[in-house]
């Protein structure tokens, strides 16, 4: 939750962190509050690899492994009442979809590391307490 500041500004300063991430802004909607962002990042894993060299030294022939993932960053920022146009609960998920090197997706799933999180946050927080202070 954050107070003394406008929902525009923490949507701006939320927008700014997302980009600082290297998250691109995909869809805004700030009269519902609401901002989704993306990037693409490479998936491979040295244990699927290894994995799929091993079979293919046994003449198993080629495994597909993975190979590209797209993470999602949703954030939603909503008055804590009607009442108090003050007070806001931010709320932001992470998700990821992964493709293998047959560009069949393999994974859709949420991320639940809290040190994900935390660093948005930290980061949030940080943003908010100067774009409270811009001139």
């Amino acid at each position: 939750m954050y107070e003394g500041i406008a929902e525009v500004d923490i949507l701006s300063a939320s927008a700014g962190v997302m980009q600082d991430l290297g998250f691109n802004i995909d869809e805004s909607e700030t009269k519902l509050g609401l901002i989704v962002g993306s990037k693409e990042r490479d998936a491979t894993e040295a244990g699927q690899v290894a994995v799929a060299i091993v079979i293919a030294l046994l003449g198993g022939g080629a495994m597909a492994i993975d190979k590209n993932q797209k993470l999602r960053l949703s954030l939603v920022v909503r008055p804590v009442s009607e009442d108090d146009k003050q007070k806001h609960l931010v709320r932001v998920t992470f998700q990821r979809i992964v493709w293998n090197t047959q560009n069949r997706i393999t994974r859709i799933e949420g991320l639940e590391q809290p040190e994900i999180y935390q660093e948005f946050f930290d980061r949030l927080s940080k943003a908010v307490f100067l774009e409270g202070y811009k001139i």
